[in-house]
């Protein structure tokens, strides 16, 4: 299995954006779709285009917690050739009439080059600015 992770979008109203993301490590692999807005995935994607600056670099990205299906993302960097360990977590929720909800959930460690982090990052600034299902975001190249 490939490691990489995919972030696209798949429906909009209003300020509400419903993305799909992807992910898979060598083991383990999810989907989930979530929601959060343009301007928060704007903001990311400003961070990721020129991760890291420092050693003491890190970042942190969330659509949510709790009850409903959500996706994190978070990274720090590693040592001064820029190397960063991205942590992915995706959590598919889904609540049914008088049963327990179905909650599914993986979580992985992703190792990349700084170049991969910058691409993923100005990827995403175009997720934030696009028509929804124009393009996606991929993180790819694993060290």
């Amino acid at each position: 299995m490939e490691s990489e992770l995919v972030v696209s979008t798949i429906w909009e109203e209003d300020s509400l954006l419903e993305l799909r993301v992807k992910g898979s490590s060598e083991y383990f692999a999810g989907m989930v779709e979530c929601y959060s807005n343009r301007k928060a995935i704007l903001e990311l994607g400003l961070v990721l285009e020129k991760f890291p600056k420092s050693v003491s670099d890190k970042f942190s990205f969330s659509t949510g917690e709790g009850d409903y299906s959500h996706f994190n993302l978070s990274g720090f960097c590693t040592d001064g050739s820029g190397h960063t360990v991205v942590t992915v977590k995706i959590a598919h929720i889904e609540h049914y009439n008088h049963t327990r909800k179905q909650h599914d959930e993986v979580l992985f460690d992703l190792k990349m080059e700084p170049m991969a982090i910058n691409n993923f990052g100005k990827a995403l600034l175009k997720v934030a600015s696009e028509p929804v299902g124009k393009t996606e975001a991929v993180l790819r190249n694993a060290i």
